[in-house]
């Protein structure tokens, strides 16, 4: 999709933003949690990653954040409805900062893409900007692209403690274990049941052949929905196909299964009550309360906006500890038991009822308002929804707000090694450090803090030096067909790495593809995790046979009209991601 329809639309994205907002308030710092845009399925042969349009998405978002927060003027739409920005109080507004913004993503590729597509529309290029270098000669030096601003993205990967803040399933082993068992559950029996009819006749009809059957049935749900979702909106002869009936009950169906799985209070892991398939939430609420702690701590001069990208689990887990998914009046609950949309993102805005910038406000006249956009649609709006089913509004006061959140926030990295009988590295080091007792600093210290002592860090930091060295070691082997051999005098050294093409790969030719990210949702009863449910598809292998590349009616040398893709990649063969490190 091309740049302007987002750009001509934007305005009224901001006009359906519903924020009942004083003329008194001030905002102090922001934290936003940002899902990824639409990326290619998992049930495809082609790597996943992130789309032209899920680019846009994120685009669009960007924008909308920066007409919130970085701009002196207000919208308004035909109808009246006053969209007024709220400015973060001390924040740069053209040329960006990396000591004012926090940002982090997941290392899934179609994660930092996103977050780069948000940058972008966030701080957008800036030429002639007091960041121009002038050379001695007299020479003005620009930044490339018109001014392409850089940002300082933090990645996260599942070899780092802080890791667990944006994705606090991913490495939980009880949080798998809890998933795989759902399948056994008397809820997923009804459902798998009730919907098998329908998954079959769906795919014989409008999918003939893509998948193995053993795939198509409620325990793939959000893959399936997923897959469906991405023919609808790229193919025209799928989408007629499917009609809007059927995906919307793909999306139910995939809405009832990640609920189940991400915001089910009442399942335990290790120990009763702990919510084990809700970790993700409480991993992010520990986030969240430690970066305005330290801004609150810094009176105001750091973290005064934090952006965190990644998966939708943490959306639906903090849906749910946070009271958003109970029944309602109103109608609300539906939506916050859904899967978010591409490009939504959830709030948590710092403010004080006053139009005073100093001094930096106390923490008793601090407030904290909870807002969410599903989605980056145009008529998709950003509105203010009251946390933990306050009826007295929806900002809340500081200390209640800090006090609400660590009621179920895990609030320290060895809490969370606990809860999820992990065996990453760093628990390990912590268990052997501390032998059972939580690092001195907490996330809801005085300073906002919760790294581990320097003992452990060190501890940590080696053990994870061991393990990336390994790991190259270990890819040299398997990956660049490094061996290890004697050399005789009959052996003589080989001059290249080589390969399974030897002497004749080119240097644009791969031995393997390796996809990097990609994260399977869908993971109850699946074959890639070994758990109980569907024999591996296509054989010993894991991988179906070869489809078929002409099932929407396109053959691979030519294209139906209105299709965007000269080769389906709808129809071929799943890979075989990786959930976490």
């Amino acid at each position: 999709m091309a740049l302007s329809p987002f750009i001509s639309l934007l305005a009224l994205s901001f006009a359906g933003i519903s924020l009942g907002q004083s003329t008194t308030e001030t905002v102090w710092a922001s934290f936003a949690y940002v899902l990824y845009g639409e990326r290619t399925p998992v049930l495809g042969e082609s790597p996943v990653t992130l789309t032209p349009l899920g680019a846009q998405q994120l685009y669009s978002q960007g924008s909308l954040f920066r007409a919130r927060y970085l701009s002196n003027s207000s919208l308004s739409d035909e109808d009246n409805r006053i969209t007024t920005n709220s400015a973060i109080v001390g924040l740069e507004k053209d040329v960006i900062d990396n000591n004012q913004i926090s940002i982090y993503s997941t290392p899934d590729d179609f994660v930092t893409g996103s977050t780069l597509a948000f940058m972008q529309g966030l701080y957008p290029p800036v030429a002639g900007s007091s960041d121009a270098s002038t050379l001695a000669n007299g020479t003005t030096i620009e930044y490339p692209l018109n001014g392409y601003q850089y940002p300082n993205i933090q990645t996260l990967s599942g070899l780092d403690p802080n890791s667990i803040w944006l994705a606090g399933h991913s490495g939980c082993s009880e949080y798998w274990s809890s998933g795989n068992a759902f399948t056994g559950e008397a809820y997923a029996r009804q459902l798998y049941n009730a919907s098998l009819a329908f998954y079959q006749t769906t795919w014989a009809e409008v999918f003939p052949d893509a998948l193995s059957a053993s795939t198509v049935n409620f325990n793939h749900a959000y893959d399936l929905y997923e897959y469906a979702q991405f023919a609808y909106a790229h193919n025209q002869t799928a989408r007629a196909a499917l009609n809007d009936a059927r995906l919307a009950r793909l999306r139910t169906l995939a809405d009832d299964q990640q609920f189940a799985l991400n915001g089910d209070l009442s399942a335990s892991g290790r120990e009763s009550g702990d919510r084990i398939r809700a970790v993700a939430g409480r991993t992010l609420a520990g986030r969240v309360v430690a970066q305005l702690s330290t801004h609150i701590a810094s009176a105001g001069t750091s973290d005064k906006l934090t952006l965190a990208f990644g998966s939708f689990e943490p959306f639906l887990a903090f849906f749910s500890l946070a009271g958003l998914a109970e029944s309602d009046d109103n109608g609300s609950a539906v939506l916050f038991r859904q899967v978010p949309q591409p490009g939504a993102a959830m709030v948590f805005e710092l403010l004080s009822t006053n139009n005073d910038t100093s001094p930096y406000p106390s923490s008793s006249d601090l407030r904290v308002r909870f807002l969410y956009r599903n989605g980056t649609d145009p008529d998709a709006p950003l509105e203010e929804y009251p946390l933990f089913g306050s009826s007295s509004g929806s900002r809340l006061p500081w200390s209640s707000f800090r006090e609400r959140m660590g009621a179920f926030a895990i609030k320290d990295i060895a809490g969370w090694c606990r809860a999820c009988g992990a065996i990453t590295l760093f628990c390990i080091a912590l268990d052997s450090s501390s032998s059972g007792s939580p690092p001195s600093g907490t996330l809801f210290g005085g300073d906002g803090g919760g790294s581990p002592s320097p003992a452990v860090a060190g501890v940590i930091g080696a053990l994870t030096a061991l393990a990336v060295v390994g790991a190259g070691a270990a890819s040299a082997f398997v990956l660049g067909g490094v061996r290890v051999r004697r050399c005789g005098a009959g052996h003589r050294r080989s001059s290249s790495l080589g390969g399974f093409k030897g002497a004749e790969k080119m240097a644009s030719d791969r031995d393997v593809s390796v996809v990097r990210g990609g994260a399977r949702h869908a993971r109850v009863g699946s074959w890639e995790l070994g758990g109980p449910g569907p024999v591996p598809v296509g054989g010993e292998s894991g991988l179906p046979p070869k489809q078929d590349a002409a099932f929407f009616g396109a053959s691979v040398h030519e294209k139906a009209d209105g299709d965007d893709d000269v080769d389906s990649i709808i129809g071929r063969a799943p890979v075989k991601p990786l959930e976490s490190i």
